[in-house]
């Protein structure tokens, strides 16, 4: 079994708080979904395993579709190339979709629980900093969404300066 988090559902960054909620919520799950199919394994030879597959920024062609759509029902023409992108038109940073079916498929292999995508835009160890700082937000009692408030966002950025590799 793989759901689809995202990034946003273990950083939060502000502006989407409604998606955030629900990748969060859906990793949350994910993690007790496979807690209790690992008892299943160990004490009842169960077969199931959970996995929660994290993409970072992935050409889709999600918004196209709904622009599309708001314009068929008003009436009006549509142009794909004025939505930002999509998988006929990709940003560079992102990746395509094939590449976070292999790169997952990959994980998958190594039995990895948390398939935490990179893209062309953000690395590995970049994305572990943003969790760790976030995480540290409670137990460094800061502010919530420390990241982007105004104290702390010097000390985030001298955070990823000392501590990237």
């Amino acid at each position: 079994i793989v759901n689809t988090g995202s990034k946003q559902g273990i950083t939060m960054p502000p502006g989407n708080l409604t998606y955030n909620m629900s990748k969060a919520a859906l990793k949350a799950y994910t993690e007790g979904l496979e807690h209790e199919l690992m008892k299943e394994r160990s004490e009842s030879n169960g077969k199931l395993k959970a996995a929660l597959l994290v993409p970072g920024w992935v050409n889709t062609s999600i918004v196209l579709k709904v622009e599309r759509a708001k314009a068929t029902k008003a009436g009006n023409t549509f142009d794909a190339n004025s939505v930002f992108f999509h998988e006929g038109k990709p940003a560079a940073g992102a990746w395509m979709p094939s590449q976070i079916v292999d790169f997952m498929v990959q994980e998958l292999n190594k039995n990895r629980f948390y398939i935490i995508c990179p893209d062309n835009d953000v690395d590995w160890e970049t994305d572990k900093l943003r969790m760790t700082w976030t995480m540290q937000d409670i137990t460094e009692d800061r502010a919530p969404l420390s990241r982007w408030h105004p104290d702390y966002k010097e000390k985030f950025t001298e955070f990823l300066k000392a501590n990237k590799k």
